[in-house]
């Protein structure tokens, strides 16, 4: 139909646009070592450095360089980044994970590219591909949450049947004993 050409229309001149602001960055060298930057920043971070323990940072920079590289690039249209975050990092969001520790990776990503001398009009580009995730980050921890109270009421549910089975086990010690 002609609306399906038109949409595929647009998505290719999205992922047109985004090749051209990737050339615009100075392409994956520089995108190489943005994301070194930008890691080392998160990694001094004292709100954030807890997200990291026990992790593997050179296997996480490579995913976000591959990330990036899509982002900036060519989105293919089977490609669900929302899905992929909130599936593959759900233990992150139950660590806490949220739209606020979102916005200060952000500032670590823009601080990154204003010290690489990127112009601020391309900043403000490369912002606009990335900002539209916070509402994913936001809807991870409404998820966290959820998870969350399901498994306290799942405790206590627990919790009750075992105070009750250890009450109906003293009631008969009790009345046994009376015997």
């Amino acid at each position: 139909s002609a609306s399906n050409g038109d949409a595929s229309m647009l998505h290719y001149g999205a992922n047109e646009r985004r090749a051209i602001l990737l050339g615009k960055l100075g392409g994956q060298k520089v995108l190489r070592q943005a994301i070194d930057t930008f890691y080392n920043k998160q990694l001094e971070d004292e709100r954030l450095m807890f997200f990291f323990r026990g992790v593997n940072v050179e296997i996480i920079k490579w995913h976000q360089f591959n990330l990036m590289s899509i982002a900036f690039t060519a989105v293919p249209d089977n490609f669900s980044l929302e899905d992929l975050l909130l599936v593959r990092h759900k233990r992150l969001f139950d660590m806490g994970l949220s739209e606020v520790y979102f916005d200060m990776v952000a500032k670590h990503f823009e601080d990154t590219l204003i010290e690489m001398n990127v112009d601020e009009a391309l900043i403000k580009e490369a912002l606009e591909v990335v900002m539209p995730l916070r509402k994913v980050f936001a809807q991870g921890a409404r998820d966290a949450l959820e998870r969350k109270k399901k498994a306290d009421r799942t405790r206590y549910a627990v919790m009750a049947i075992a105070v009750a089975a250890v009450a109906v086990a003293v009631f008969k010690l009790a009345k046994s004993k009376r015997k």
